[in-house]
């Protein structure tokens, strides 16, 4: 009876102390606003099982995800080996269905030993095997050895009973306990009881300190990152949340308080399981700048906690304002921006997502840049000079400023018919093809190949609009909504219903943001197309094209649109190109340095690195390639600049892929 009260008492004390931070954490989160995480039900949970019982994000990394994989399964089937340890050890009988099951106590020693493994690699991987992203702590270590305690106390206690001949009847099943009874066979009964019975205590000790640790570290994520998982955004990765201007309530836009953000990223913060994949997949911090994905988490974390029970001392106390220390207030009183984070930190950022995309349990990052961009930009009217001049593009229709008549003046000699609402296709070139000197080259072999597949195509000329895509990104959310209003309503008294992009970030702007404003228009990447045109026979590539060529993944066509095949299929069908890839590809591409309004942005080179784009141009010229091909005209300019500046003496062309494509064309 004794030791039913004092386990009872342990086990009932810490697992309650957990529950109850972790509902307490849980509660904190709620100071954020509204959020509705609740709809499409059927999606949510097929994330779930894609992520959580799937581990697919886990195990983007190999090594510390194989290591994952073994212990988070391990547990759960050590899970319901404990429930029968804690009945069998209680009272002496094993729990129907569970301890005198051969195949669950088959598949639990299986799952001991694969735990152990996923320690061991743990462990290695923190030490031996260390890359630049982890940041070892006492408290790691302190609950690899817990759950090491845990296995090693299921194991001892299971070998020692057989031993002593009991449990006959599942022994043959529990290979890995079997062949520790066998190292045991020698020791008087006296001994192996008493090793069962500390082995035992040892168990749940172990699980109960587990449970006293897990709320104020890193593995809170145990209890956050399943639920982080379902909650997680079901919008199009390359979207972005809609303003509310209506609402009268509203005191300011965007953010700079905590409570300014939503209860789902402020949970965010306590998901982070503070691994650094982000950190080293971001482009800007990879180049020395102020940017780090981990400490936009980290850092809301710790302000949280300070914050948050300070303002429900101030909640509790009803019309009486209480009284706060100097400190107090000065935590009260600290603002996001140039508080907890800088200005050159949120400026940073190119909206790339590799940090999105790199992260095991789910978090949103770019959302939270965005919305700290917005309050900067609309309540206070506060950016660098550089973002300033790129607002132009509301006033001036484009982001260079120039005249709104000369739009149209790339397609001089072309004959490019103008749009008729009997045409199919409505071609879309934006502000870069119409107005940056080489990406017209671009619209330009994009028409050839279009006539020459005898697309049904126009233009707007003069008359097409900019899509506000840098004006949303950079902050300036009231400026975009007029515009996107204005947008939709042009193409829908024109009778657009399919519109074919050159740039990505048109592409991605009329195609995730412009719904949220009544645009539902099929929108078309002009690699997408090209390679349609291809399978279908209406365009074949005659001449060749002799060339080492390697391709460059923007970050708003693959990682935000999931295009990665189309650029290729159309590369690979001109004679004579030899593509090859780069280290980093596809959805782990680096990023060129330009999304985010970072285009128009000086970069200051960090901590004596190189800028995000010379880092980029110098993984395409290690391949040899002679030609570094793109389907992005931000990228073009962005990855030319960078092989002139890593010295390229014999300076690789740097093309789009309809520029090749058209090449091949010509007999």
């Amino acid at each position: 009876m004794v030791k039913i009260l004092i386990f009872l008492i342990w086990m009932g004390s810490t697992f309650g102390f957990m529950a109850y931070m972790i509902y307490r954490r849980y509660k904190n989160t709620l100071h954020g606003k509204p959020d509705n995480r609740y709809d499409r039900i059927g999606d949510r949970l097929k994330y779930f099982l894609t992520n959580v019982v799937g581990q697919d994000k886990v195990m983007q990394d190999p090594i510390s995800g194989l290591s994952h994989v073994m212990i988070m399964w391990g547990f759960i089937v050590l899970g319901f080996g404990a429930l029968n340890l804690a009945v069998e050890g209680l009272f002496g009988i094993p729990v129907p269905f569970i301890g005198d099951n051969s195949f669950f106590i088959g598949l639990k020693e299986l799952f001991l030993l694969l735990v152990y493994i996923g320690v061991i690699v743990a462990v290695l991987r923190r030490t031996v095997l260390k890359p630049d992203r982890i940041e070892n702590s006492a408290e790691a270590f302190i609950i690899l050895g817990l759950i090491s305690l845990i296995v090693t106390g299921d194991l001892l206690y299971n070998g020692a009973n057989f031993a002593l001949g009991e449990n006959t009847g599942i022994r043959n099943a529990a290979f890995f306990a079997n062949f520790v009874s066998g190292l045991l066979i020698g020791n008087s009964p006296e001994s192996l009881q008493q090793l069962a019975t500390t082995a035992w205590w040892i168990h749940f000790l172990a699980m109960g300190l587990m449970g006293v640790l897990i709320p104020g570290s890193k593995h809170l994520h145990l209890a956050f990152a399943p639920a982080n998982a379902i909650w997680h955004t079901l919008r199009p990765s390359g979207s972005l949340t809609k303003v509310d201007f209506e609402d009268e309530t509203a005191e300011t836009f965007g953010v700079n308080k905590l409570e300014e953000f939503t209860w789902k990223q402020l949970f965010d913060t306590y998901t982070c399981v503070r691994c650094g994949r982000c950190t080293e997949q971001c482009p800007a911090f990879q180049t020395g700048k102020p940017l780090d994905p981990r400490a936009l988490h980290v850092e809301l974390r710790a302000h949280m906690e300070e914050k948050i029970p300070l303002l429900e001392k101030l909640k509790a106390s009803g019309d009486q304002k209480p009284e706060y220390t100097e400190a107090e207030q000065a935590i009260l009183d600290k603002m996001i921006i140039d508080g907890v984070f800088s200005e050159e930190f949120i400026w940073s950022c190119t909206t790339c997502r590799a940090c999105e995309q790199a992260c095991p349990v789910s978090n949103e990052h770019v959302q939270k840049i965005i919305d700290l961009r917005r309050y900067m930009v609309m309540t206070e009217a506060k950016m660098p000079k550089d973002v300033q001049n790129a607002l132009n593009c509301y006033k001036s229709g484009n982001p260079w400023k120039l005249p709104r008549g000369s739009r149209g003046d790339w397609m001089k000699g072309l004959d490019v018919p103008a749009w008729s609402e009997d045409t199919e296709y409505l071609l879309y070139v934006g502000c870069a093809g119409a107005y940056d000197d080489r990406a017209k080259q671009v619209s330009t072999a994009l028409v050839k190949v279009l006539k020459a597949a005898g697309v049904k195509f126009g233009v707007l000329g003069s008359e097409e609009p900019c899509c506000g895509e840098t004006i949303r990104r950079i902050g300036n959310e009231y400026e975009f909504q007029a515009l996107a209003e204005e947008n939709v309503e042009l193409f829908k008294n024109l009778s657009v219903k399919k519109i074919i992009t050159l740039c990505p970030h048109c592409f991605n702007s009329l195609r995730n943001d412009y719904p949220d404003f009544g645009g539902e228009f099929e929108i078309i990447h002009h690699s997408e197309l090209l390679a349609e045109l291809i399978g279908s026979g209406k365009i074949k590539a005659n001449a060749s094209f002799n060339a080492k060529v390697v391709y460059h993944d923007a970050c708003y066509l693959g990682r935000h649109n999931d295009v990665f095949d189309a650029p290729r299929t159309v590369l690979q069908a001109v004679p004579g190109i030899n593509l090859t890839e780069m280290g980093r590809n596809r959805k782990n591409a680096f990023c060129c340095g330009a999304g985010g309004g970072r285009n128009w942005m000086e970069e200051e080179i960090g901590h004596g690195r190189q800028r995000i784009n010379e880092v980029r141009a110098k993984e395409a010229l290690e391949t040899g390639a002679e030609v570094i091909a793109t389907a992005c005209p931000y990228c073009l300019t962005m990855i030319l600049d960078g092989t002139k500046a890593v010295n390229d003496k014999d300076q690789s062309r740097t093309l789009d892929i309809a520029e090749i494509l058209a090449h091949s064309l010509e007999k």
